[in-house]
């Protein structure tokens, strides 16, 4: 008798699920097959853009016609650039309470606008829906503060040489 204790038999490793159900000599089936992506939508790329270029295309018109009534008053100022209260005609006063309100709601309006054009633009273009659209609403929002604060100024500049 020998004291030597048998061979060991070789190992297998337990079977997984898709090696289980694999036939025999084949590959198993994918337990999930993509299919076509879904196409992306680009609505809120073409949302932010829209807002973007009413913050701008509204700021800016309300800029121009604060800029023509600042323009039409400015006659009424002293030698510093101030205002002279008591020099204004009773008219008058209304108009410039009309230049703080106008230029206030143009800033207030592309202000608000522009900030969510800008950052629904971010949002789209990271999520991909829309990025051209998304890309434009950025570059609108950010660049469109120079377009309302030339707007104030043409339009100071317009209605000072009409003297309204």
């Amino acid at each position: 008798m020998s004291t030597n204790p048998p061979p060991p038999e070789p190992y297998n490793p337990p079977l997984t699920r898709s090696e289980a159900h694999a036939a025999p000599g084949g590959y198993a089936a994918p337990a999930y097959a993509p299919g076509p992506a879904a196409p992306v939508s680009k609505k809120l790329g073409i949302i932010a853009f829209v807002a973007s270029l009413l913050a701008v295309v509204v700021g800016s018109i309300l800029a121009f016609v604060a800029g023509l009534q600042t323009g039409s008053i400015a006659q009424y100022t002293d030698s510093s650039g101030q205002l002279d209260t008591n020099a204004l005609p009773p008219g008058t006063e209304q108009t410039a309470v009309m230049v703080a309100v106008l230029s206030v709601g143009a800033f207030v309006v592309y202000g608000i606008l522009g900030l969510w054009g800008f950052i629904q633009g971010i949002i789209a273009a990271v999520k991909n829906r829309g990025r051209g659209w998304a890309i434009a609403a950025i570059v609108i929002a950010v660049l469109g503060g120079i377009v309302v604060i030339a707007a104030l100024g043409v339009g100071a500049a317009v209605g000072l040489g009409s003297g309204m």
